[in-house]
């Protein structure tokens, strides 16, 4: 029999045991998978296949675009599910298969002319992200709102979480180039990596799925309010909801953010360091601030809470940015203060499933209703949007500066330069800033246990 559990700090009682953690957290093994494969498709297509730049681009902000709107559609479809395993924790096991699948088939552009193939990898790029990757993400985000009460546990979620994910794309980063050039560097290397990484997406799912029990659910009264509300309905509440669309914004920035320096360090390593490898030497290199970031985050957010420490974060990421600014091509300052702009992203991806969380006690204030699929469901909107823009934005800067995969080898010139150096410096700078700014004037956590209070002497639970 398993240990009773106390209290969190607030008089919440925690239900989640270590084990608990660590099956939950399986769950983003597909989501983080797709994502940063993803976010190597503009280096694959015009690189292994062949694809221009700037229609590759295109392509992927087109796929994202018709993304963004499933997210929504996907959060009212979790908040009328009902079944004897929940109301998130079913799609886990509904979509194993089509997400095993959805992998895989990014990589098997077949031969063509460039229509057909800008065709195939349009439709499998909205498969993979728009249906699958939807229908996974917005119930597992979900899900943590069923899963327990206590912020404790739902902060100890959402770090456990994104130590996962964050591994990944870490993982990726140092055995991508490695591995699938081992395999033979072509298309078919490539294809054959997705499959290993679709196979051990398929069991992070299951075992995640296996682990899970949703414990607390809306009341009878909630529920029948909500199944009322229409999908636009939903979206005109959001959108009156000036903390949601403050936290939605800043998750747009955070993740085109975190797109440009998981995928763009391949082409300064191919352009500036002129050594494809040096790709993987920068994330092993970044091992060392994510792992310290994960192991001081908990701690910095029981200090500071959420939002102040989102804004520690992003002045730490501006500072990073800024002295590589002043050494764009210096390959020391790359390492040094890319792993301090590195460290900067993990509070910020720890503390945004939370924060997104929190702003459903503002729907419940003004409607009654939390409709917690569909806000929740922005977790996977802004992730969508923003990695969408930071894809297409490597894309059509890369095609803006002249860079041409094919032609003359890839001949680096200045035009090229200043496009990496936009990509991996310039752009994360900007989205850093424009973080800062929203955060400065979000306040709903110190409102929030008055707000709780409140809608729980109305009744609600």
């Amino acid at each position: 029999m398993k240990k009773e559990l106390g209290k969190d700090i607030n008089g919440v009682q925690k239900v989640m045991h270590a084990g608990n953690y660590f099956t939950d957290a399986l769950g983003q093994f597909p989501l983080n998978t797709i994502t940063i494969l993803a976010g190597q498709m503009t280096y694959f297509y015009t690189n292994k296949v062949g694809m221009s730049a700037a229609a590759v681009g295109t392509v992927l902000l087109i796929a994202k675009i018709v993304d963004a709107l499933t997210d929504l559609v996907m959060g009212k479809i979790v908040d009328n599910t009902n079944t004897k395993y929940g109301k998130a924790r079913p799609w886990l096991l509904r979509m194993l298969v089509p997400t095993v699948l959805a992998i895989v088939l990014l990589f098997t552009v077949p031969a063509g002319s460039p229509a057909m193939q800008n065709g195939y990898a349009l439709l499998t790029n909205i498969f993979a992200s728009a249906i699958c990757y939807t229908a996974v993400a917005v119930p597992f985000y979900t899900m943590m709102a069923y899963t327990t009460k206590s912020s404790e546990e739902k902060g100890k979620m959402g770090t456990y979480r994104s130590a996962v994910g964050y591994a990944i794309g870490v993982g990726l980063g140092i055995s991508l180039i490695p591995i699938t050039d081992a395999l033979g560097g072509d298309q078919a290397a490539w294809v054959k990596f997705a499959v290993i990484m679709a196979a051990l997406s398929g069991i992070g799912l299951f075992v995640a799925f296996k682990g899970a029990n949703e414990r607390f659910h809306e009341d009878e009264q909630e529920q029948a309010k909500e199944k009322e509300i229409s999908i636009f309905k939903g979206i005109g509440m959001l959108l009156k909801n000036t903390y949601w669309v403050k936290i939605t914004v800043f998750g747009v920035c955070m993740n085109i953010m975190y797109a440009m320096i998981m995928a763009a360090p391949i082409y300064y390593a191919q352009c500036i360091v002129e050594n494809p490898g040096f790709y993987s030497i920068i994330n092993t290199v970044n091992i060392i601030p994510s792992v310290i970031g994960f192991l001081t985050v908990g701690i910095v957010i029981k200090k500071f809470g959420l939002a102040k420490t989102a804004k520690i974060a992003s002045v730490i990421g501006i500072i990073g940015c800024v002295v590589r600014c002043i050494f764009p091509a210096s390959v020391p300052v790359t390492l040094i203060f890319g792993s301090v702009v590195m460290y900067a992203t993990i509070p910020l991806i720890s503390v945004l499933p939370a924060m997104v969380l929190n702003t459903s006690e503002i729907n419940m204030k003004n409607y009654g209703v939390r409709i917690t699929g569909m806000t929740n469901a922005s977790n996977s909107f802004v992730g969508k949007i923003g990695s969408g823009l930071g894809g297409a934005a490597i894309g059509w800067v890369l095609a803006a500066g002249g860079f041409d995969a094919v032609a003359a080898g890839g001949a680096v010139t200045e035009g090229v330069k200043t496009a990496v150096y936009a990509l991996n410096i310039y752009i994360p700078l900007a989205m850093f800033i424009i973080m800062l700014i929203i955060l400065a004037k979000y306040d709903l956590e110190e409102k929030l246990p008055q707000m709780i209070a409140e809608n729980e002497s109305k009744g609600v639970k």
